[in-house]
């Protein structure tokens, strides 16, 4: 046993002194924290816009069809005009981009 904790007491001693070991760098304080900056915000590209069915006007039902989507201002200046399901007349119809 002796032999045994004399040999683990050399390997000890013939470690590499402090001096040689690489240095340790202190990481800056704000490494791991998250700055976040509030930019000041464009013109939005893309819009909310309505879209209402043109045909439940004329027909006198009840209720209006209207749906919500978006476009991009630059690709579609135009307005925009789809055929979308109108629930209340249970056909596919026109349905036009209102006037804001």
């Amino acid at each position: 046993m002796s032999t045994v904790s004399s040999a683990l007491s050399a390997r000890r001693a013939v470690a590499a002194p402090v001096a040689a070991r690489a240095p340790v760098v202190a990481a800056p304080a704000q490494r791991g924290s998250l700055v976040v900056v509030a930019a000041s915000k464009k013109k939005d590209v893309r819009l909310t816009i309505t879209l209402e069915c043109t045909e439940q006007k004329e027909s006198g039902v009840a209720g209006m069809s209207r749906y919500m989507t978006q476009k991009n201002r630059r690709n579609t200046s135009q307005r925009l005009e789809l055929m979308k399901y109108n629930p209340y007349l249970r056909k596919h119809t026109l349905h036009r981009e209102l006037k804001k």
